[in-house]
């Protein structure tokens, strides 16, 4: 470390701020020199160069490309370091007491550092067969698998503390139909009129450059959309219910749909499965630990390929 770095060093360690800093930490293809997690904030001591593998960027490069992801970055120079520590740490305090805490579960963040791409996992099921529970799970219990879900674009507004590259991307309805017209999704739908979802080419290429592997939970036809433009960069896996009499009961075990809206989702459901012999695994959620164990070993397997 430098002197300044040092002295720096010696303020933001041990939770002395009231948050746990990291010195060197990476985030995503940065090693910024002291990162904050729960704040998503990054403290950078003088300019200079950094690195993506060997591609060198400026500052402001890598500032706008850590926004996106809800960081925000905030630099001095030695020189304010070293003469006035008092000020520098009064600044960096003001713009943590303006930031929103990160739950542990919005933790891209704290993804380590790799050197290879990450792969693609698609996860499609009917209403009720367990599939979010299965991908919750694996997310949680199994960091090291470096499993994230890709940002999507909304036309909606942002509600409570939504930011802007952290929950969703916000365009307005024009922007989102431009990028539609550019082919710049990888799947999107309109709900209704105006109201836009969907996934951008660009922004899960950024992801799998970093090292992260990309999970999609989506539809059965966007799966099967999805899998046909990444082919055998992908694995996609449908998650079956062991009987649509099972399924009824998962249904209305919940006690939030009326008689109709059952009756309707189980008329998509099997309709949806008819579709489950194009992806590249079944597994059927019969019993949840078993299913779970399956799909941890297809999800290793792949990534370890």
């Amino acid at each position: 470390m430098t002197e300044a770095e040092s002295v720096m060093w010696e303020c933001l360690r041990g939770n002395q701020l009231g948050f746990q800093f990291r010195r060197q930490h990476p985030i995503y293809g940065y090693i910024p020199d002291f990162v904050c997690l729960k704040k998503r904030l990054v403290v950078e001591i003088d300019g200079g160069y950094h690195y993506i593998g060997n591609q060198p960027i400026s500052d402001e490069e890598r500032t706008k490309y850590l926004n996106q992801y809800g960081f925000e970055v905030i630099r001095f120079t030695n020189e304010e370091v070293l003469s006035n520590i008092d000020n520098v740490l009064t600044e960096i305090k003001r713009v943590m007491n303006n930031k929103d805490t990160i739950g542990s579960n919005h933790a891209p963040a704290s993804s380590p550092l790799r050197g290879d791409r990450g792969g693609v996992i698609i996860f499609s099921a009917p209403s009720g067969s367990g599939k979010s529970t299965i991908v919750n799970w694996l997310m949680q219990e199994h960091p090291e698998l470096k499993l994230y879900f890709s940002i999507s674009c909304t036309s909606r507004a942002p509600r409570g503390t939504e930011q802007n590259g952290v929950e969703y991307f916000f365009l307005t309805p024009d922007e989102f139909r431009a990028k539609i017209e550019n082919d710049e999704f990888l799947e999107y739908e309109e709900v209704y009129e105006g109201r836009f979802y969907g996934t951008l080419k660009a922004q899960v290429e950024r992801q799998l450059e970093a090292g992260q592997n990309v999970v999609f939970d989506v539809d059965v036809k966007g799966g099967i959309n999805i899998k046909k433009f990444y082919g055998e960069r992908a694995m996609s896996l449908f998650i079956m219910p062991p009987s649509v009499e099972e399924l009824r009961r998962r249904l209305e075990g919940r006690g939030t749909d009326t008689p109709e809206a059952i009756e309707n989702r189980l008329a998509k459901a099997e309709y949806e499965m008819t579709f489950a012999q194009q992806f590249d695994h079944i597994v059927v959620n019969d019993d949840l630990t078993v299913a779970e164990a399956e799909t941890l070993q297809l999800v290793s397997d792949f990534l370890n390929q």
